[in-house]
């Protein structure tokens, strides 16, 4: 990408000692500035960001993944970066496909690029998937915007974004804050589909299927008043 258009990696991380550093490994060809936020985290996760070299950032209590979201966001936006990448450390997310998310957004410009697990769904249980299935259909019509999965963590953000919209959550509802807030401002959103090589809600995942699905609910209905 051009100097305009710097991009940096933000990674919230939590007890992802046996995936970070894979992550990592994934990212080191494209040769891109990388940020992690270890989030309170109480195994090696920190020592693994810094045997990797990347820029860390540490919660010294576990404050939640939209904490560290915003934590990283803050660092990001006091540099000259333009564009900021955000996946998660438990490899969810492919960073294979970071190359074909900056090509389309080199090619159509949205302010906000998501990586869409849509055709993974059936895979999540089954409160992450009824969320994901009835949910984006109630995003997608708040937003005015064709969005296939409202909450992947998996995007490609204008900073520009980053500056006009103030989030105020911590958990993981935070990433829906930030595409409504966004919406509502103007900015364009565009999905794409992506392989997802894990589904969260599963497995290393920190998302609690009961709890955090209740939690995203009632930020959307918040977010019919902003």
């Amino acid at each position: 990408m051009q100097r305009s258009d710097k991009i940096c990696i933000l990674i919230p991380a939590y007890n992802a000692q046996d995936t970070l550093g894979s992550v990592l490994k994934k990212i080191e060809p494209l040769k891109s500035d990388i940020v992690v936020v270890d989030d309170g985290s109480s195994d090696e996760t920190k020592r693994l960001a810094l045997e990797n070299r990347v820029q860390l950032l540490v919660h010294p209590l576990n404050l939640g993944k939209g904490a560290a979201l915003r934590t990283g966001f803050q660092y990001i936006l006091q540099r000259d970066y333009r564009v900021v990448i955000t996946l998660d450390a438990d490899g969810q997310h492919d960073p294979a496909e970071i190359p074909s998310l900056l090509r389309i957004f080199q090619s159509v410009k949205p302010d906000i690029l998501i990586a869409s697990r849509a055709t993974e769904f059936d895979k999540m249980t089954f409160l992450r998937r009824f969320w994901n299935r009835l949910g984006v259909k109630a995003v997608s019509r708040l937003c005015h915007s064709d969005i296939l999965d409202s909450q992947s963590g998996f995007r490609l953000i204008r900073t520009e974004v980053l500056r006009a919209v103030e989030l105020s959550t911590s958990r993981f509802e935070t990433e829906l804050e930030l595409l409504i807030k966004a919406c509502k401002k103007g900015f364009s959103v565009l999905s794409v589909p992506i392989n997802t090589p894990r589904i969260d809600g599963t497995g290393s995942s920190h998302f609690r299927p009961v709890a955090d699905t209740w939690i995203v609910c009632m930020l959307f209905l918040r977010g019919l008043f902003w």
